[in-house]
Formats: structure tokens, sequence, C-alpha cells
């Protein structure tokens, strides 16, 4: 790199984080998580709003590449700690419940999305027909399960029976998801003489749970620092095993993640350091690849089917879940509006996506768009089911001790 080069880069990932926060403090303000404003930030960055040629000179060709360089370390570490975030416990607690609740919460969009993915098919270019129509029903179906925890934390929620449940629920959707994503690029990326490298996830998977859960195990348990060095090492290294095995390298990072014994500290302050520099530049990368300027009105069509496919599948799904498990009709309707947050989570996944080229960049802006719609509406829907105002009021009780149960 030249000296210019250095110069702007810095520039740039100083802009990027000052306005990330800036708009994340505004979104918060507005009732709503930080990660709209984020997005928000990304979108305004790319084509859409600022012409190409300003867009350019801020953010010129050269420095791009170390930008999404820093974009993907930021992700990196996002998966672990959303892997981290997994809490098996939950999945324990009324399983019938939250299991039952989370079929129908991932199925019903899931089959929606991937019936919408067959008439927009036509009109989209990718490099796989099944793995268009696979990966469209999986990102339509999905809940962003760090945003999730964050709207039921500044509601008073989160260590209730109710925010429990949706906490359980988004882990199992976002596990399936992944799941769904990773079949999605085995069939995209599979060569013939490469396909043997993805039997060496079985391995990879036994190692991390037998071999590296151990060592960690023996981390000393007042040192949180060694544990933060640990968790980025780790998560970067078995991204690039799977990178390398023909997965993505968020698949390594989140099984990192999910390994990482729950007994040592980890510095979160640290992660969340580390996330403050990096992530944004995932937002601005992301969102300079939106662009609305060329949708037209058959766009816009497709833009409110996608979102309308997407939320009432969501809602409804859930709803329904939840009400065959005999649950009220105001928590009911409750977990269905939590259960329609995406996030990051999605743009994630959609980044994924387009990088595969199993969506082109149209549609790719387009699904970012319903990502931040879904996500901005999830606040406003919780509070006019009621909810809210209760547990706000209940929020003092020792609530976060009770399991989930299954309503009788």
């Amino acid at each position: 790199m030249s000296n210019h080069q250095v110069a702007v880069l810095m520039a740039d990932l100083a802009l990027i984080v000052v306005l990330a926060r800036l708009f994340g403090r505004v979104a918060e303000r507005c009732g709503q998580p930080a990660v709209v404003g984020e997005i928000t930030v990304g979108i305004l960055a790319g084509p859409t709003v600022l012409d190409g040629a300003v867009s350019d000179v801020i953010f010129p060709a050269e420095v791009r590449p170390y930008l999404q360089v820093f974009a993907a370390i930021g992700v990196v570490v996002f998966m672990f700690g959303a892997g981290l975030e997994l809490d098996r416990g939950l999945l324990n607690n009324g399983r019938r419940l939250v299991l039952t609740v989370s079929l129908f919460a991932y199925s019903l969009p899931f089959l929606l999305g991937c019936a919408l993915a067959v008439v927009l098919l036509a009109r989209h270019e990718t490099v796989s027909e099944i793995g268009f129509v696979l990966f469209l029903g999986a990102a339509i179906s999905v809940t962003a399960f760090p945003v999730l925890a964050r709207i039921l934390h500044d509601n008073g929620m989160l260590k209730g029976k109710l925010g429990q449940l949706g906490l359980a629920c988004s882990a199992i959707d976002d596990l399936v998801a992944w799941c769904v994503l990773a079949i999605v690029i085995g069939i995209v990326q599979a060569r013939i003489d490469d396909q043997w490298r993805l039997l060496l996830l079985v391995p990879l998977i036994a190692g991390l749970r037998f071999l590296v859960r151990p060592l960690l195990m023996r981390l000393p348990t007042d040192r949180a620092g060694g544990s933060l060095l640990a968790a980025v090492a780790g998560s970067l290294a078995c991204g690039a095993m799977t990178e390398w095995i023909g997965l993505h390298y968020i698949f390594g990072a989140f099984l990192f993640g999910v390994a990482f014994p729950r007994t040592r500290p980890v510095d979160m302050n640290g992660v969340r350091a580390v996330s403050v520099l990096f992530l944004p530049a995932f937002f601005v990368v992301s969102g300079m690849r939106v662009d609305l300027d060329a949708i037209g009105g058959w766009g816009l069509a497709e833009l409110a089917a996608i979102i309308a496919v997407a939320v009432a599948g969501k809602l409804l799904g859930t709803y329904l879940g939840a009400r065959m498990m005999r649950m009220t009709k105001r928590d009911s309707s409750a977990l269905a509006a939590l259960m329609n947050a995406r996030g990051l989570t999605e743009i994630v996944i959609l980044t994924v996506g387009l990088e595969l080229q199993v969506i082109d960049q149209p549609l790719y802006s387009l699904m970012v768009v319903m990502a931040l719609v879904t996500t901005s509406m999830t606040a406003p829907l919780l509070k006019l089911t009621g909810v809210t105002s209760r547990a706000q009021h209940a929020a003092a009780e020792p609530v976060h001790s009770e399991p989930i149960k299954e309503p009788t």
C-alpha cells in the first residue's frame, strides 16, 4: 500500500465508525435497535443516495479491498458472538413448546419464500436455480438473534419467560438457516475435484468438540484477556478452515463460538471494541452494493411482494405455532412480532448469497430493504401488543430463574 492509500483507508475507517455510532444512537433515540441506523449508513454510502462519482471519491476503488478485509474480520467477530450466545440451556427448557413454535416460525416463511423464489427466478440471474430457491426461502425465514436480544433488553423482557422463549426459538431458527445456507453453498461451490473437502467438516466439528474445547477449558478463569485472544484467533483460524473446505468463513467462526466453553470469561468489552472498529466497515461495504435507482415499477412490485411474504410468513407462522401450544393471544402476538426481526444476520446471509452469485445485485438490494423494514417494525408491533408495558412493570421480579413452561 502506498502512503496515500494508507491515509485514505484510515480516514475512511474513522468516518465509517463515527457515522455508524451517530446513526446508531439516532435509531436508539427513535426506539429502534442501533443496527437499523448502522444499516442506513451503509445504504447512504451506496449509489442509491450518493452519486457514483461521489462514492468513488470517498471510497476509492484502490482501498475497497482493504475495507472488505476489515468487514470480513468484523463479521467473524460477530459470528463468534452469535455462536457464543447460543445458550443450549434455553433449548432444554420447555422443549416441546420451543420446538413447535420454532417449526411453525421457520417452515411457513421458508415455504412461502421458496414459492416466491420460483416466481422471481425468471427475472434474476443465478448460478443455481435450486440454490436460488433454497437461499431465498432461508433468507426470508431468518430471525436475528443478537438484534432480538437487544430489543428484549431495551423493553425489560430479556429475563422474562416470553423473552426467553423468543431467544430459544430464534436460536433454533438461526441454526436451521445456517444449515440451509451451508447446503446452498455446497450445491453452488461443489466441484467434482473439490467435493471431498466438504467431508472434512465432520472431523473439524469433532476436533472442536473433543480437542479444542477441552484445551480451552484449561484457560485461566481470572484472565478474560487471554480468553479474548483465544476467541479472536480461534475464530479467524476456524473461519480460514471452513473457507478452504468450501463453505463460507462465517461457519468456522460460528462453530468456534458454539464450542467455546461458557465457563471461561471472555472480555466482552474487548469483543465489542473489535466490533465497533470492524463491523461498521461491513455495513458500508454491503451498503455500497445496494442500488435502488434502477428498480423501476416491476422492482417496486417485487419489493412489496418480498416484504409481504416475509412479514406475513413470520408473523402468521409464529402466531399459529404459539396458539397451537395454547399460549394467550397477546403473548402469541408479541412473540410473532419479536420473531420478525432480521437485522444484521440477514445482511450477512444476503452478502454470502451475492458473493456466490446465487442472487444478483438488484435482488440483493431489495432484500436489504426488506431486512431494514422488518427490523424497524419489531419494536412498534411489540408495543401494540401491550406486552412491553407489562414487562417493564414486572422487570424487578426474579423471573430469570424460572424455566420456560409449556401452557396447560
